[in-house]
């Protein structure tokens, strides 16, 4: 299953290299209360990784929120700091069983790395996976398709490689398909796996990974019937290429 990992503040602002960064990263001169918010920012952030870590989801909470504070105020609203603040915060809730709380904060980091990070980022894919998942999770179904369709628009104005499509359905059809079989093992369990798939040039599955799905049998079984697919090239101005996106199946209770 694809985890989504917590980030220090300090590993945020070290490997951005993104256009749009905070006065430190410009090499501007920042000033003395603001270098101290931004420590207090990096200790805070350690902390609720080592209590996300433990398991300790209600201590690390107001920590989380504490350091999406300070982020926003040293940094400006729109930095890449407060997406990754805002994508720990998430995750903090959604541990508690909050998936409601996490998914504005994701939309918005997502909307934030749109417009600082690549779209090939493999953060910024994260956090898109980590927000679909939510919205499955929660049977947003109709909201997750209008996402989706949403951003088809910016992902097709560039043929660049590796970036997170969304249901592929949306933008290739299936060669073939074939449908997991229910295993007898999992029976009793209803569930909704959502597989992540990269497809080649070619139409191919390179990679087959759950993203999210509680069942291991069910989880495996869908893996397997996602490898075993094929589908239409994607075309960007009439050229080929690899995407990333996602597979849904649903089981019902046998």
């Amino acid at each position: 299953m694809i985890t989504f990992v917590l980030l220090s503040l300090a590993q945020i602002r070290a490997g951005e290299l993104s256009p749009v960064n905070s006065a430190l990263i410009q090499g501007q001169k920042v000033d003395a209360q603001a270098s101290e918010k931004q420590a207090e920012a990096e200790h805070l952030s350690s902390q609720v990784i080592r209590l996300f870590g433990e398991g300790k989801f209600d201590e690390a909470l107001p920590i989380a929120n504490r350091v999406l504070e300070i982020s926003e105020n040293v940094f400006g609203p729109n930095d890449v700091a407060v997406a990754n603040a805002a994508s720990n915060l998430a995750e903090v809730y959604i541990a508690k069983g909050s998936s409601q709380r996490a998914e504005p904060l994701l939309l918005r980091a997502i909307q934030i790395n749109d417009r600082v990070r690549k779209p090939a980022d493999p953060i910024a894919v994260k956090t898109l996976e980590r927000y679909t998942c939510v919205l499955n999770n929660r049977e947003q179904d109709d909201k997750l398709k209008d996402f989706v369709k949403g951003r088809l628009p910016m992902l097709e104005g560039s043929s660049e490689p590796d970036r997170f499509w969304g249901a592929l359905w949306l933008v290739t059809k299936a060669v073939s398909m074939p449908r997991p079989e229910y295993p007898q093992a999992a029976k009793g369990r209803s569930e909704r796996i959502l597989v992540e798939v990269v497809l080649n040039e070619e139409g191919r599955v390179i990679r087959a990974q759950s993203m999210c799905g509680r069942s291991a049998l069910l989880i495996n079984v869908s893996e397997a019937a996602a490898k075993q697919s094929e589908f239409k090239p994607v075309l960007i101005a009439g050229k080929p290429i690899r995407v990333i996106g996602y597979l849904l199946y649903r089981f019902v209770a046998q």
